[in-house]
C-alpha cells in the first residue's frame, strides 16, 4: 500500500483531480489540511434579487462583489471528497509547533495556526470527517502535539461512533510511550502510522523493530520525507539519478512486513515561505524512475534565467525518452512533451514531480 502525503495546496489538489482514477485499496492519499476552502459568495441586491457591480481601479470590466466568507461557507472537506471522486483518503488536520517549518509564511495557512493553538477546534474539525464515507481521520501525535492517553482514548471512541477507519499518526520517537494503547483501541479496520520525518531509514532500526513487535490487527505504515528542505535547486546533481534523495524507505518496507509506506511523492515537506526569489533561480525537474528507486535530477544552474530555464529542462527529458520513458504511457512526459511556447512555473513541476511518482507506484 502507498500513501502519498499532500498539503491541500492548489497544485497537489490538481494532483488528486487528475490522478484519482490510479487510488483504489493500495493507494490512499493522506492529505494535510492547511488552509481552508469556501463557497464564494456574492452580493446582491436586497430588491431585485440581482448581482451588484463594481468598477476595481485599472480594470475595464465590472466585476461582482465577493461577500467576506463565513465559517458557514467552509466547504474544504467537500472539495477533498469532490477531487477524489469516490476513492478513499485519509484526512489529517494539520498543526505545526514553532520552529518547524523555517520561514513560513502565516498568509493562507490561518487555519492550520488555528488549529495549532486550539485543541478543542482541532477535535472539532475532526469530528467533521465521519459526515464523509470515503474519508477517514487521522490523528496526529509529535513534538508539540502530544495527546494524554485519556484525550487519545475519548478522542478515538468518539471518531469511532462516524468512521468505519481510524488512523493514529505517531513520530517514531513517541512510539513506546503509546505501545499498550494502539494494541488495545485499534481493530483490523485502522491504521498506524510511523512517521521517521526526515530521518534516514536505516538510522531508525531499533524504532522499526519496536514498531514491527507492535502487536495489533491494526494495519502498519511507515511515512518519511526523503526530500530535505535544506537542498535547494541549484544543489542537485545535473543529468543525473541524484544521491539527495534516499527512497530506501520505498523498499525496505516490505523487510519489516509492514503493510504500506508513504511520502511526499519527490515534494519536500514545506509550507508555503515568506521568502520570494522574485522569479529566479535555478530551474530543477526530478523524473522518478521506479525500477531504480531514484530520482533523475535535471538542472538549469542559470538562476538568472529563473523559470525560463525550465526550457532547457525540458530538451534534456526530451532527450532521454529511452530511459525515462520507454514504455511510452507517462502521462508525465506526455504534458512535458507538449510544451510548445511554455514551459511551466515552480509549481508546474512540482506538480509533475509528484505526478510522475504516483503514476510510477501505480503502474510499474
Amino acid at each position: 500500500m502507498y500513501l502519498p502525503i499532500m498539503k491541500n495546496r492548489n497544485e497537489e489538489m490538481k494532483v488528486i483531480s487528475d490522478m484519482n482514477h490510479f487510488f483504489g485499496e493500495s493507494m490512499i492519499p493522506l492529505i494535510e489540511i492547511i488552509r481552508e476552502e469556501y463557497d464564494i459568495k456574492h452580493k446582491v441586491d436586497d430588491k431585485t434579487g440581482e448581482y451588484i457591480y463594481e468598477k476595481k481601479p485599472g480594470n475595464k470590466r465590472r466585476s461582482k462583489i465577493k461577500l467576506q466568507p463565513t465559517e458557514d461557507d467552509i466547504i474544504t472537506l467537500e472539495k477533498i471528497q469532490e477531487r477524489l471522486s469516490g476513492k478513499k483518503g485519509f484526512i489529517d488536520f494539520f498543526r505545526f509547533s514553532e520552529g518547524e517549518y523555517a520561514n513560513k509564511d502565516f498568509k493562507g495557512i490561518e487555519l492550520s495556526f488555528k488549529l495549532s493553538r486550539d485543541y478543542n477546534y482541532y477535535t472539532q474539525r475532526m469530528m467533521q470527517i465521519g459526515n464523509f464515507s470515503n474519508l477517514f481521520p487521522v490523528i496526529s501525535i509529535k513534538k508539540g502535539f502530544i495527546i494524554s492517553e485519556h484525550d487519545l482514548i475519548n478522542l478515538v471512541n468518539e471518531l469511532r461512533k462516524d468512521n468505519s477507519s481510524i488512523a493514529i499518526r505517531i513520530t517514531d520517537s513517541y512510539l513506546e510511550g503509546y505501545i499498550a494503547l494502539l494494541e488495545e483501541h485499534l481493530t483490523e479496520r485502522d491504521f498506524i502510522m510511523l512517521d521517521i520525518r526526515n530521518q534516514h531509514v536505516d538510522s531508525k532500526f531499533i524504532e522499526l523493530e519496536d514498531f514491527q513487535e507492535l502487536e495489533t490487527d491494526a494495519y502498519k505504515i511507515i511515512l518519511n520525507s526523503p526530500r530535505s528542505r535544506n537542498y535547494k535547486n541549484g544543489d542537485y546533481e545535473n543529468l543525473e539519478f541524484t544521491k539527495k534523495i534516499d527512497n530506501k524507505v520505498a523498499i525496505e518496507y516490505i523487510d519489516y512486513d509492514f503493510d504500506g509506506f508513504g511520502d511526499f511523492g519527490g515534494l519536500k515537506d514545506d509550507l508555503p515561505s515568506e521568502s520570494g526569489g522574485n522569479g529566479k533561480g535555478a530551474a530543477l525537474g526530478l523524473i522518478y524512475l521506479k525500477e531504480k528507486n531514484a530520482f533523475y535530477s535535471i538542472v538549469n544552474y542559470d538562476t538568472n534565467m529563473g523559470m525560463q530555464g525550465y526550457e532547457n529542462v525540458r530538451s534534456e527529458v526530451l532527450k532521454r525518452l529511452g530511459l525515462l520513458d520507454s514504455d511510452n504511457d507517462c502521462v508525465t512526459i506526455k504534458r512535458i512533451k507538449n510544451m510548445e511556447e511554455t514551459f511551466g512555473n515552480w509549481a508546474t513541476w512540482n506538480n509533475l514531480t509528484l505526478t510522475r511518482y504516483i503514476h510510477q507506484q501505480a503502474t510499474k
